[in-house]
């Protein structure tokens, strides 16, 4: 395991010679490629049990098993420039996270966000184990309550800069979630993203950082959201495929 350092991006919606070069030029250590899929639009219950004879009658079985896709980049670590595959899954109840949980695919990545398209499944994933993040949006109705046991439980939020810098709506809806989570929760636990989805959304950390601040955020926050909230976010990660341990540490004579 390769400990995390620098400054950090870990939503970026695209990955190619010319945006991993940008990020290497901007200052960046450590990326994160992005797959998002939408669970609400896959197949469930009774319909999925008719989709799976006429795949087993089609020999289509194998495709079936897995709603999760591989990711974007496996394995592509740059020597200036670490790169991790992030899943990002867009769930109406609890139990499509639990499929997610189960796919084979699922381990192929190294971090885990959830965006809940209702309230009640925010309730549900705010004490969850295994999310990692948790990206909210406009509907998003989240409670001082569910904030500080997503936080107790080492959850972090996001805000994407991406959107925001070519549209006035989205740009004004980014400053009105990210107040909002001010109010909710101080901005705790609270990393900022890109969504890059080419070269020309990357912004340099500083330039990321003075974001924040407009956005909110204190300047010792805004500078945390690119590094040390993300390392934390990583290590989770890593603590999560590790599962449960225990190490016995004994001096040694010198």
């Amino acid at each position: 395991m390769k400990t995390p350092c620098g400054y950090c991006d870990l939503r970026v919606e695209s990955v190619n010679g010319d945006i991993i070069d940008a990020f290497i030029r901007h200052g960046y250590a450590l990326i994160a490629v992005n797959t998002t899929v939408n669970c609400s639009l896959l197949s469930n219950g009774s319909l999925n049990k008719k989709k799976r004879k006429f795949a087993e009658s089609n020999d289509e079985n194998d495709e079936e098993k897995d709603w999760v896709p591989t990711p974007k980049l496996i394995n592509e670590n740059d020597s200036k420039l670490t790169i991790l595959n992030r899943l990002t899954i867009q769930i109406s109840n609890i139990g499509q996270l639990q499929k997610i949980l189960g796919s084979q695919n699922f381990k192929l990545y190294n971090i885990l966000a959830v965006e809940p398209l209702n309230d009640k499944v925010l309730q549900d994933i705010v004490t969850s184990p295994s999310i990692d993040i948790i990206t909210c949006n406009m509907k998003t109705s989240i409670t001082p309550k569910d904030y500080t046991i997503a936080v107790e439980k080492n959850i972090y939020f996001e805000i994407f800069y991406g959107p925001m810098l070519f549209n006035s709506n989205t740009r004004q809806d980014t400053f009105t979630l990210a107040h909002l989570l001010y109010i909710k929760g101080k901005s705790k636990n609270l990393i900022i993203t890109s969504g890059a989805a080419n070269k020309l959304d990357i912004r340099n950390p500083h330039d990321v950082m003075n974001l924040g601040i407009l956005l909110g955020l204190s300047r010792k926050q805004s500078s945390q959201s690119i590094t040390q909230r993300c390392y934390s976010t990583i290590l989770k990660s890593y603590g999560r495929k590790l599962g449960k341990s225990a190490i016995h540490l004994k001096p040694v004579n010198q």
